[in-house]
């Protein structure tokens, strides 16, 4: 009995060794996988997402300081007809499904996109909400001047969505071409009394302007997505940074930033 007991502690022991063995050889080549990524990583993104993609930039080269990344920003029509024209880029970051799905259907994604959150659609009005808003009825007012996005826009487009579900004839007296912030921007002049826009970019109007919750048994959300691109001259690295987005701190970053995340 006593040489079984025996017997037993040296064939564990022989097996710690293993996997001690194992897990020091993980994280040897985890590590030596951090330090093989160089070079330089373009991501091509909406204006709005400025902020959360600086933050992870900044995280994502604290971690690879071998890496810069570079951020090409813009409307997103625009950004589809660069990539498009061959512009030069690694990641892709875009605001809804359609317009990664406009981008997968032309080959220009590589794997499948990775959702890294969501941005519900909120009303805007000017400090004090002059016009009485009080939710997306007043979208059918007559008497209240309605500023929208550009319906080409990916925000333009959950503005008739929601409209559809809610059984509302969208009537703008603006259609704003710079999207969102647009928007936010002649609510916060007093251009207009309500605007639809991503609950978001609400916070750039500061004091000028108000926020009206749209509740989510009505109310319609982008998917904030990010995808390597097949363009890429640095996949490892594309690939790496796309997986940040959707990290434990990527996540932590997005909803820092306003946005809903799972």
């Amino acid at each position: 009995m006593t040489a079984l007991v025996l017997l037993g502690v040296a064939c564990g022991g022989e097996e710690d060794s293993k996997v001690s063995a194992s897990s020091t050889t993980a994280t040897r080549q985890t590590d030596a996988s951090a330090e093989a990524l160089s070079g330089t990583v373009t991501v091509m993104a909406p204006g709005p997402l400025k902020g959360l993609l600086e933050a992870a930039t900044t995280e994502f080269e604290s971690d690879h300081p071998g890496v810069s990344v570079e951020l090409n920003l813009g409307h997103v029509p625009s950004l589809l007809a660069q990539l498009e024209g061959g512009v030069a880029a690694d990641v892709l970051v875009t605001p809804d499904a359609r317009t990664m799905g406009q981008a997968s259907s032309k080959g220009m994604v590589d794997g499948n996109p990775e959702v890294i959150a969501r941005n519900p659609m909120a009303l805007v009005v000017p400090a004090g909400n002059p016009g009485g808003v009080r939710g997306i009825d007043a979208l059918r007012n007559a008497s209240l001047r309605v500023g929208l996005c550009a319906m080409e826009l990916p925000c333009g487009k959950l503005a008739e969505e929601l409209a559809a579900a809610s059984s509302i004839t969208l009537s703008a007296d603006t259609l704003e071409p710079g999207g969102s912030p647009g928007v936010v921007t002649k609510a916060a002049t007093g251009e207009i009394d309500v605007g639809l826009v991503f609950a978001t970019d609400i916070k750039a109007g500061g004091g000028k302007v108000d926020k009206i919750v749209i509740p989510d048994s009505s109310n319609v959300s982008s998917e904030i997505s990010a995808a390597a691109l097949t363009a890429s001259e640095n996949d490892a690295a594309a690939r790496a940074f796309v997986d940040f987005l959707v990290s434990t701190k990527g996540k932590e970053l997005a909803d820092a930033a306003g946005f809903l995340v799972a």
